[in-house]
């Protein structure tokens, strides 16, 4: 199986496929190759059923699930070959798109063209991520920086995380655990930036932008919240000498 413009195009992200492929050189994939073999080599659910879709499109997998001999050909090559198997896998694979462009030379706006006439055409960009990842995987094309996304109008900018001197926090009177006040409002103003930038209730919002929010709000939490049990002031210290 190839890719061509008659039959849904792989889109899977190329970190699952090469993922894989590291897993079957390494420690070999089962005889067949299901759902549930996805899932046990740590494919997240909802990305399962369009990388099985990508293997057996990209001719790694046969119809029945099982490894190709395409796929028994990259396990089985020497270090200094794998890069070549690649290459030579990705071009049979692309060779209808190949036709168009040469990963080589031509950039992503000329690779994103070519890709315009295959389907589901609602997932043409994450095809093209996915032919980009694995040329460059291949060492046929040279890593390219990421460049951020547009952030879309109308959205509000994500706090800027900063790292500050920690202040403790004098005790309120002698004997007391010390007890950091919360300002008006009841949250930090950096976690309450934070919240701000999500979706409404029930909304929408993608996959990076959430991950985004994931990393940043322990990063956040842990500026505004110390981690451990609140310091007891030692009053023995504090005590003054008694009159004689």
């Amino acid at each position: 199986m190839a890719v061509t413009t008659d039959q849904p195009a792989p889109y899977a992200p190329a970190s699952a496929i090469l993922d894989l492929i590291e897993r079957h050189r390494n420690r070999g994939l089962p005889p067949l190759v299901d759902a549930d073999v996805l899932a046990r080599a740590g494919i997240s659910d909802s990305l399962i059923p369009r990388t099985l879709q990508a293997l057996k499109t990209l001719d790694l997998l046969t119809d029945d699930g099982r490894p190709s001999e395409v796929f028994e050909g990259i396990r089985l090559a020497p270090s200094g070959e794998y890069q070549q198997r690649l290459a030579e896998w990705l071009n049979a694979a692309y060779a209808d798109a190949l036709t168009f462009i040469d990963p080589a030379t031509d950039d992503e706006v000329a690779i994103r063209d070519a890709f315009r006439k295959y389907i589901p055409t609602g997932q043409q960009s994450r095809m093209v991520t996915l032919f980009i990842g694995l040329f460059t995987a291949a060492g046929v094309m040279p890593p390219r920086q990421k460049q951020a996304a547009p952030k879309p109008a109308g959205q509000p900018a994500r706090p800027k995380v900063v790292s500050a001197r920690r202040i403790t926090p004098k005790p309120r009177e002698h004997g007391d655990n010390v007890v950091q006040r919360q300002p008006a409002g009841g949250l930090p103003p950096a976690l309450a930036g934070l919240l701000a930038t999500l979706p409404p209730e029930n909304g929408y919002w993608t996959q990076e932008r959430r991950d985004q929010f994931i990393a940043t709000f322990g990063a956040v939490l842990d500026y505004s919240f110390k981690i451990g049990e609140p310091p007891v002031e030692n009053e023995a210290a504090d005590a003054q000498p008694t009159a004689s």
